[in-house]
């Protein structure tokens, strides 16, 4: 049996808004104890009309467990930054876009986007490429710096590193392979 028309659209308007609720919980980074952060966020889930309690809660759980994450320290330390704007030349191409979260240290940035769905087995070519583009602009900006580009998958609380082959292939896409 078909799906009935327009039922594709309200799950795919449902993923986005859990996305842009994910983004928004993370933003609270590290400021006060666990336990305060946990309150803020259940607080503005409870603001949520559109939002039903245990899936408010299943995304506090999620984000929490992904802010915990001994790897993604940096990220939510007190010097990283959220929803960075950015904006510049790639291959002559213009481009803008915002970053979820980006921490530059001494030697290396670090750039995350993050994703709320299951980690798929094949990284979207959409999602390689816009960190590419990330990487790309940062590389010009911090020229003697690792630029290391992440995927975090909040629902499963996993951590992709895109590796540099992945990167340069998505900006030529001639050199992606079939299956990407």
């Amino acid at each position: 049996m078909a799906p009935a028309p327009g039922t594709g659209i309200g799950a795919a308007s449902a993923a986005m808004a859990r996305g842009r609720l994910a983004q928004q919980l993370a933003v609270f980074r590290t400021a006060g104890a666990p336990a305060q952060r946990v309150d803020a966020a259940r607080r503005m889930i409870a603001s949520q009309a559109d939002v039903a309690a245990e899936t408010g809660q299943a995304l506090i759980d999620d984000v929490m467990q992904v802010m915990a994450m001994p790897a993604l320290a940096d990220l939510f330390g007190g010097r990283a930054l959220a929803e960075v704007s950015i904006s510049g030349v790639v291959g002559g191409d213009g481009v803008a876009g915002q970053i979820d979260r980006l921490f530059v240290g001494t030697d290396r940035v670090l750039v995350a986007d993050f994703k709320t769905g299951p980690m798929p087995a094949v990284t979207p070519t959409a999602y390689t490429r816009q960190m590419a583009l990330y990487a790309a602009l940062l590389e010009q900006i911090y020229p003697d710096h690792d630029v290391v580009t992440w995927l975090v998958w909040t629902e499963v609380a996993q951590l992709q590193e895109l590796s540099a082959d992945a990167l340069q292939a998505a900006l030529n896409p001639g050199l992606l392979p079939a299956t990407a």
